[in-house]
């Protein structure tokens, strides 16, 4: 079987600040580190640094202080409007025109550049040569005593003895023809030049380099570029940052990363590991920490276990009023808290069948108590409830007809019907995967009880749940005649048959009771589940992901369970039609679990490096990759009704985050709802890769 083998690795996080703390404006103009290691952030109404946490803001620098710059020496230069001093208030100067930009060769000669003048610094800064009427964006010191303007119409470089500006455009060069905005350079004198069209690498003689030649330079409206100490380039864009570190190339956009698309400004630590970035919104600090994903794993159980359980143990979304701050707003009753309950378990579970912690087993034992109140709180032998809620919880009382009152052991309540198949699977892949690792023989009787309670009433009414008006509920059907004889089941002929094999493989595993294997052989010989599992996948354009996640979930227990050769060939003949087509979502969890299985190659490389991309807050909020120019779009899903969508998922610190029913293949999450998703997105593919030995740290 392959085996992935992990080092710690580099995961970013990011931190937002705002008014509230400290920042004197939200509007960012520059920023930089001082010799101590403090950020330094230049905004329309002064410069405040930041300590312990928060901002202080600095007095004497009134006003618009657009340009921060640490020298060599140490000395940090703030340029207030025209002024130009040291942060401690020495060496001020008032300059001819307001001040763009102060730069230092690799020689070390300082230079300033005004709206209307190019200064050298020698003890002072003294004028050196006039713009010649170009009023610059940018400038750029580099290599030994070599300057270039970013100005609009061309590229300036000033040179030779007596000083003078030669303008390097598409006239006299091979530059594209384009407006320059931004400008660095190293000590080779090989430039980054930002444009309205892009990044383009020059020589600094007559060779440009541009996106035709190498693709990982970005094609969008440069703002700012910066040259880190540790070989980094940092690319600010009116859409969000782009980050070159070797052969990893993040983008940071509006959304989770950043508050505005509008990279206003842009500093790097010391030591390359901290980068603060500046928008008219405010400003991000982006730490790049070295975890391993176990670490990694117990921060995301940590926050789960903060801020998405509710009541007894229910584990789902958080609905956030505040997007910063995750104790705001409440845990979602959802219509399935039992599957996402569910899942969140099977993640723990299989933490604690490789680590036999005992809080991974207190977790995993009280979500199956929420599950199984759920299975009999309805009052309705084998019939389980959606969720439940309690008085003073959202919506309790409200008259809706799918919620029914009960009562339990800690208070009254209400509870959903309307169960549908959702529910169902995660039910059964959790009780399953709760009774083989965690149940005591108390524990193992109370759950083979409730298992087969459901499937004794699924059988009894029709291979349907019935709801408490008696009326089957609307997805919650795995009858034959429906699923192979009815065109209004066609996309549930597959997903729906492997569920309900799964179903009575399970209650036969924990009850030894041989009426649910007969019944089980009874589907594979004369109703053909076993076959309509070998495609159980129909082709939807990746419109919806539900059942997807539904088939691989029930996969979990159904092919542990199945030992004969004949059955468990179609299954495995349906895993790997369904994971080809799927393949191209980059899904962590699928991934494994087909690794698991089919000992195939299942690019398990690609699965637990979309875990090391994973953002430390599992964020689903708003986020827009739309205005990107670098995206290849699939039509497809045109014939279905649904719009355009990636060919190819983004990776996951870029995409729309969601959990694993909803589609991977979207660039843009339009909702302004604000959600804390469970790290079950994580800790299920994390653990249970572990577990099967797929995953080495």
């Amino acid at each position: 079987m392959a085996t992935v083998k992990y080092k710690p690795f580099k995961q970013d996080k990011r931190t937002v600040y705002f008014l509230k703390d400290g920042l004197p404006s939200l509007n960012v103009l520059s920023a930089a580190f001082d010799k101590d290691g403090k950020a330094w952030i230049g905004t329309d109404n002064g410069v405040a640094v930041f300590e312990n946490g928060a901002f202080r803001k600095v007095d004497g620098f009134e006003g618009k202080v657009q340009v921060l710059f640490t020298d060599a020496e140490g000395r940090l230069w703030v340029g207030c409007g025209n002024t130009v001093s040291t942060s401690d208030g020495e060496n001020k100067q008032e300059l001819d025109s307001d001040i763009v930009a102060i730069s230092q060769d690799h020689s070390g000669n300082l230079r300033l550049i005004t709206h209307d003048c190019l200064y050298r610094y020698d003890g002072e800064f003294i004028n050196w040569h006039s713009n010649e009427g170009a009023v610059p964006y940018d400038m750029a010191a580099v290599a030994d005593g070599e300057v270039y303007a970013a100005v609009g119409d061309c590229l300036k470089t000033a040179f030779g003895k007596r000083l003078r500006w030669f303008p390097i455009n598409s006239e006299t060069s091979d530059m594209p023809d384009t407006q320059v905005q931004a400008v660095a350079g190293d000590k080779f004198g090989i430039l980054w030049v930002g444009t309205k069209d892009g990044v383009f690498v020059y020589d600094s003689r007559n060779h440009w380099v541009s996106k035709k030649q190498v693709n990982a330079l970005c094609s969008y409206n440069v703002k700012k570029i910066l040259f880190g100490k540790t070989g980094k380039r940092y690319v600010g864009t009116d859409i969000g940052i782009m980050i070159y570190d070797g052969a990893k190339r993040h983008f940071y956009g509006k959304g989770y990363w950043l508050p505005s698309g509008e990279v206003t400004a842009i500093a790097e630590s010391a030591d390359g590991n901290t980068v603060w970035v500046g928008t008219n919104c405010g400003a991000v600090c982006i730490e790049t920490l070295t975890m391993t994903l176990e670490e990694k794993a117990k921060h995301y159980s940590d926050m789960t276990e903060k801020y998405n359980v509710r009541d007894i143990g229910f584990v789902t979304n958080r609905d956030l009023d505040d997007l910063y701050d995750f104790s705001s707003g409440g845990v979602e009753i959802s219509d399935n808290d039992g599957l996402w309950t569910g899942s969140y378990l099977i993640g723990q579970a299989y933490r604690y069948a490789v680590t036999g912690e005992q809080e991974a087993l207190d977790i995993s034992r009280r979500s199956m108590k929420a599950l199984l109140l759920l299975m009999k709180i309805t009052g309705i032998p084998g019939f389980t409830a959606r969720a439940i809620r309690r008085p003073g919880e959202k919506g309790y009382g409200n008259g809706n007809p799918e919620w029914h009152a009960a009562k339990d052991d800690v208070s009254e309540l209400e509870w959903k019907g309307e169960t549908s198949s959702d529910e169902m699977v995660g039910h059964f892949a959790a009780a399953a995967t709760y009774f083989d690792f965690c149940a005591d023989e108390t524990e193992k009787k109370e759950i083979c009880e409730a298992i087969c309670a459901i499937v004794d009433h699924i059988l009894s009414h029709g291979y349907r749940l019935c709801d408490v008006d008696g009326l089957p509920t609307t997805w919650a059907n795995w009858n034959p005649d429906d699923l192979n004889r009815n065109d209004r089941w066609y996309w549930e002929h597959g997903v729906n048959a492997f569920e309900m094999l799964a179903f009575l493989k399970v209650a036969h595993h924990m009850s030894g009771d041989e009426k649910y294997n007969a019944e089980y052989l009874r589907l594979v010989a004369k109703e053909h589940y076993a076959i309509n599992s070998m495609y159980r996948k129909v082709d939807d354009a990746h419109t919806c992901h539900i059942d997807d996640n539904l088939c691989f979930l029930v996969s979990i227990p159904l092919l542990r369970y199945e030992k004969d050769p004949d059955i468990l060939n179609c299954y495995l003949i349906g895993m790997r039609e369904h994971w080809e087509y799927e393949r191209d979502e980059h899904n962590p969890f699928w991934n494994i679990l087909y690794g698991a299985f089919t000992d195939e190659c299942s690019e398990l490389d690609v699965g637990v490096n979309s875990l090391r991309e994973m953002p430390l807050d599992l964020m689903e909020m708003k986020l827009i990759n739309s205005v990107r120019n670098d995206l290849e779009w699939d039509y497809s899903p045109e014939k279905f009704g649904e719009a355009p969508q990636l060919k190819v998922s983004l990776p996951y610190d870029e995409k729309p985050l969601a959990n694993y029913d909803c589609n991977q293949f979207l660039a843009d999450r339009l909702s302004e709802r604000k959600i804390l998703l469970d790290a079950s997105l994580f800790l299920m593919p994390y653990w249970f890769g572990r577990y099967y030995g797929l995953i080495e740290e």
